[in-house]
């Protein structure tokens, strides 16, 4: 379980998961709340958030943005060092490609895994 005390000034939070892992205080320290999506972040039974989304504490008042509007520059992303940041996305394969080349990275490190044939 992520503590929301373990979280220092400046720092960027990104909740992965089905399931919450995190304390419902954790969006009381963020200066910016991103997600990917509102419309699925809001919806459905699932996410490292859907608790905060459930109580209200997370909602479409409190959401800065949501990640197309910084990329496309409607909404500002990341404006001080010091600003601590939330983003919360249901499913974006970049996620995924990280934390498995994390996860290969580090089995190649101890020796484990095999390799596959793929035909």
């Amino acid at each position: 379980m992520l503590k929301t005390e373990w979280i220092a000034p400046g720092a960027l939070v990104v909740p992965y998961g089905t399931n919450s892992a995190i304390e419902l205080s954790l969006t009381d320290v963020m200066d910016k709340i991103v997600v990917d999506d509102w419309g699925q972040a809001h919806a459905g039974p699932f996410g490292a958030l859907r608790a905060h989304v459930d109580t209200g504490r997370l909602n479409k008042s409190n959401l800065h943005a949501e990640l197309g509007e910084i990329v496309a520059g409607r909404k500002p992303g990341r404006e001080s060092a010091d600003e601590t940041n939330l983003f919360w996305h249901r499913g974006l394969s970049l996620s995924d490609i990280a934390l498995g080349a994390a996860i290969l990275k580090k089995a190649e490190e101890r020796g484990l895994g095999q390799k596959l044939r793929f035909s």
